[in-house]
């Protein structure tokens, strides 16, 4: 029970945090959004400026090892900043109705470590209340995280663990 209450209210605030984002997206309807899985790609998006409401998708390429291996590109990356930092990724971006569910990746950032989750193409999942290696800045007026080295446990007890790395390039982001 104490490891279902511990997993329990981490998600509980990371749902809270994607909620709360998901009225602070704009969606154009300019081009198609959700996931591309296929291996190889390393396409990174581009979105403009800095506002309360960016416009753009964004894109999450993220590669994974250890109990699970692979790759994948997320197309629709919703972010949430405070005081100069990354606080929130949720990709695909909840809003996007027309992004798959998975893969996804989320994760709550707060004094240099986050909880993280993973869902890979696959449908098996991953979690860390308290991983470290995700950091994040501004750059050419757009907000990216990189994912370094982040260690997450499987779900299912009899899964192992897996390192994930990658770039998230916010498309729709939240504060500043």
């Amino acid at each position: 029970m104490p490891r279902l209450r511990a997993v329990t209210l981490p998600l509980i605030a990371l749902i809270t945090a994607s909620v709360t984002m998901t009225g602070c997206s704009s969606d154009d309807d300019s081009g198609k959004s959700g996931a591309d899985n296929s291996a190889g790609s390393t396409a990174v998006g581009t979105p403009a400026g800095d506002a309360v409401k960016d416009s753009g998708k964004g894109t999450a390429h993220l590669t994974y090892s250890g109990g699970d291996t692979g790759e994948f590109t997320i197309k629709s990356v919703a972010c949430a900043v405070v005081k100069g930092k990354i606080t929130a990724i949720t990709a695909p971006d909840v809003s996007d109705t027309k992004a798959s569910t998975t893969p996804a990746f989320t994760a709550v950032v707060t004094d240099g470590e986050a909880l993280a989750t993973l869902v890979t193409p696959g449908r098996k999942s991953y979690v860390h209340t308290a991983a470290s290696g995700i950091t994040s800045q501004k750059t050419n007026g757009a907000w990216v995280a990189t994912v370094a080295g982040v260690k997450l446990g499987p779900t299912d007890v009899e899964g192992d663990s897996i390192t994930v790395d990658g770039t998230i390039t916010c498309g729709s982001v939240a504060g500043s």
